[in-house]
């Protein structure tokens, strides 16, 4: 607080005589001497009710032509991250409790009613960050067009597993925060209408 109150003087002084027409001001422009803080901060284990809570980096995945064929016209992105934060305690969760971040996905549209059913779309997850002991990721999901457009399956991203706790018993000490990605690939018959299309995942985080 005496710095800052010292700082004001000096300024005030110097507006002062530079507007009285009679005197001159000279003012320094470097500091005298120069000085630094150091910051320290002791973090202490959390009390009171831990929490898990889900969050997705902000943005969007857009879908690029990758790998088309005669037949079958391939778009590739990558989902934004999904982080699942948990920091309650073994008291505050059942035993062999679990949670899981499921994923569904919409129907592609157009502005003008253009509609690409959602079963096109698959993706491959994969673990950014977490503990592989007890943390692991959703098996790779395939669209309805598996190789030849003759194979279509009912399938797509509809309640399909992103990231989940695969052991409870592995989990550290002070809580675990995990990320996950997945590889999308959206296949469409190559009869496709051009357009630009837009679809939303939905992401559940269920215990």
């Amino acid at each position: 607080m005496k710095n800052t109150t010292r700082v004001g003087l000096a300024v005030l002084a110097a507006t002062l005589m530079t507007t009285g027409g009679a005197a001159i001001a000279a003012v320094a422009a470097d500091p005298v001497d120069d000085g630094q803080v150091g910051i320290d901060v002791e973090i202490t284990p959390q009390e009171g009710p831990g929490d898990l809570v889900l969050t997705v980096t902000p943005g969007r995945a857009t879908l690029t032509e990758q790998g088309s064929t005669g037949d079958v016209r391939q778009f590739t992105g990558v989902l934004p991250q999904v982080t699942v934060t948990d920091t309650r305690d073994a008291e505050q969760t059942a035993d062999g409790a679990q949670w899981s971040v499921l994923g569904s996905a919409s129907e592609f549209t157009t502005a003008d009613g253009g509609v690409i059913d959602a079963k096109y779309l698959g993706w491959s997850p994969r673990l950014v960050s977490g503990d592989e002991d007890a943390i692991s990721v959703g098996g790779d999901v395939d669209g309805a067009l598996q190789g030849d457009v003759g194979s279509e399956q009912s399938r797509g991203l509809k309640d399909q597993e992103l990231l989940y706790l695969s052991d409870a018993d592995a989990l550290p000490e002070g809580g675990v925060s995990s990320t996950a990605t997945a590889d999308l690939t959206l296949r469409v018959p190559a009869t496709v209408a051009a357009g630009q299309y837009s679809s939303t995942i939905t992401l559940s985080l269920f215990e």
